[in-house]
């Protein structure tokens, strides 16, 4: 049995490596180059939150197929997905064995760093905060109910795995390409492409996810899996199944000398080898106790609730470890704290959304400090409704990185507080691609529905809402058009302004056909407040196409001339 499961922990290993470089290929894939066939089979579709969300937000059971397919494979065999799919469980068994790896190397192996790291990373036995576990799942299961998924991205692990590529990876080598490339232009070498748009995001939204990066490296190095057995919800309710699992990891008795070892080796500090005991509702199933016992004396077996064959020491063995698993804080302060936590934000997030209803008009209700009033901020094309989006997302940053244009950013407070980090449009830079359906394809929770591209195309996301007093051609009396020219569903139109003898245009706005893509507000020269920008929806309606009769100005035609049937229209 144990060399079986040796064998079994290489394939989960080949598992893990195969399910991580996939998922973090969508964060990294700068020039948008992944085939059809990736969305196709996309990934993130295996990650357990995101699937239980868009399967809540569109009541499809294939959409939840990974949450449902995960619990059941903990009732059967405990909990596969945490060490073989999770993509942020995966990362921090990546950073753990990088810092093993160096720490052994001889430079540093007798050094008192290695020494330090080596003793650092030896595990052993605590007992499981059950407490904690609990408290947590409850909020989360109170934040779901609650609509309010991005405080959920908080603590919740794929939300936190994005945040750290999309905030913090992504933009630094999105950066570094474009750098590389400017400077070999300069030496006539164009091997390097630069990188559309603008891939920068706010310095403390940057910071955030380095603090995240740093905060996880060192726990995941000093405490294994401590992350998941304490503050993950995924970890605590596949944890509360795995206890009724019907085969569990054990120690056969007979072969354990209680030696350490594996002990020792356990990133879920879930072995007390002295007892000769294993909680398997820590356990994440590594098999890396399997692979380091001399004696062969881990194996699968059934269930002993099942089996009733618990002996009487095992019974009081296991009250006297219920009686150990009590933290610092006693078990009634935790969870008071954490529901004055979680009254706290849930009482900001009603004001943030009592406060930004939208009007009658459809009218977002979304506006940027220092911009003008009417622009107001919009969902990408997809999401169907800003209540959809902000209800559904948690923050992943997932669409941030797919968005050709680099148009999506992470917010701080454009969606108010409770709606931290979520992406918004920003158009100062770039628009709204008319080909492009990238965030649709990319979203894992169903914030932002698939589109296809001739779809995209007649969703109306916003409006463009024009003011005279601010164009140039107003105020400084000379042509502009260059919103006219980048509109891409010909809702602008231009039109004689002024004396004629000036030969002055300025735009009209078809607010029918226009779909709020932001490529004349980005284009538009004025500064500081844009005579142009977009109103957004807060419900997407699809727009109108342009057509002749709808033209406001018809240039004046000359009557052409009739030709006789005999006239010859050549003579020459």
């Amino acid at each position: 049995m144990s060399t079986f499961l040796k064998y079994l922990r290489k394939f989960r290993i080949a598992i893990a490596v195969v399910v991580f470089a996939l998922i973090t290929a969508q964060f990294l894939d700068l020039y948008h180059s992944l085939p059809r066939s990736y969305y196709m089979y996309n990934p993130i579709k295996t990650q357990f939150t995101p699937s239980l969300l868009k399967w809540l937000s569109t009541g499809a059971i294939v959409a939840g197929s990974a949450f449902l397919t995960f619990c059941v494979c903990a009732l059967i065999f405990g909990r596969a997905y945490c060490a073989s799919f999770c993509a942020f469980g995966i990362f921090m068994d990546m950073i753990r064995w990088c810092v093993k790896k160096v720490s052994s190397w001889k430079i540093f192996k007798n050094t008192k760093l290695g020494k330090f790291v080596k003793k650092a990373t030896t595990m052993k036995n605590r007992p499981a905060h059950n407490v904690v576990r609990v408290s947590f799942l409850t909020l989360a299961v109170v934040l779901i109910v609650g609509g309010w998924s991005t405080l959920l991205g908080l603590f919740e692990p794929y939300s936190l795995y994005g945040k750290i590529m999309g905030s913090a990876v992504h933009p630094v080598i999105a950066e570094i390409t474009n750098q590389t490339s400017a400077l070999l232009y300069k030496f006539d070498i164009y091997a390097i492409e630069p990188i559309n748009g603008d891939p920068t995001i706010p310095l403390a939204l940057f910071g955030l996810a380095l603090a995240i990066l740093f905060a996880i490296s060192v726990v995941s190095v000093l405490r294994g899996r401590i992350f998941c057995n304490t503050v993950c919800p995924v970890g605590a309710l596949l944890g509360m199944l795995s206890k009724l699992s019907l085969f569990t990891l054990k120690l056969d008795k007979s072969k354990c000398v209680s030696c350490g070892i594996c002990e020792r080796n356990c990133k879920s500090e879930c072995i007390n080898a002295k007892d000769k005991q294993l909680d398997f509702s820590k356990c994440v199933l590594c098999l890396n106790c399997a692979n380091n016992c001399p004696k062969n004396a881990i194996k699968f077996g059934v269930n002993d609730c099942y089996t009733r064959k618990q002996s009487k020491q095992q019974t009081e063995n296991a009250k006297v470890s219920a009686k150990k698993n009590t933290t610092n804080m006693s078990r009634r302060t935790f969870p008071l704290a954490l529901s004055a936590l979680a009254t706290a934000m849930l009482t900001g997030a009603k004001k943030d959304s009592s406060a930004k209803k939208c009007d009658a008009k459809n009218v977002s209700a979304y506006g940027i400090e220092g911009e003008r009033p009417d622009k107001r901020l919009t969902a990408p094309p997809g999401a169907k409704s800003l209540e959809n989006f902000l209800e559904n997302c948690t923050a992943c940053q997932l669409c941030t990185a797919a968005c050709k244009a680099q148009i999506l950013k992470p917010s701080i407070s454009e969606w108010g507080l409770s709606h931290f980090m979520q992406p918004y449009m920003d158009f100062n830079e770039g628009f709204c691609l008319y080909e492009c359906h990238n965030c649709s394809k990319a979203c894992p929770t169903g914030a932002i529905s698939f589109v296809s591209g001739k779809q995209k195309r007649q969703i109306k996301i916003g409006t463009a809402i024009f003011k005279e007093d601010l164009c140039i051609v107003k105020t400084d009396g000379t042509d502009c058009a260059a919103c006219g020219e980048h509109c891409p569903v010909q809702a602008i139109e231009m039109i004689p302004y002024g004396d004629k003898k000036d030969s002055l245009y300025i735009p009209h706005i078809h607010p029918d056909v226009c779909i709020g893509c932001g490529a004349c507000e980005s284009i538009c020269p004025v500064r500081p407040h844009r005579a142009i920008v977009v109103e957004g929806l807060a419900v997407h309606v699809q727009a109108k196409k342009f057509d002749e009769s709808m033209r406001k100005h018809k240039a004046n035609q000359t009557k052409p001339v009739e030709i006789k049937k005999n006239d010859n229209p050549f003579p020459f």
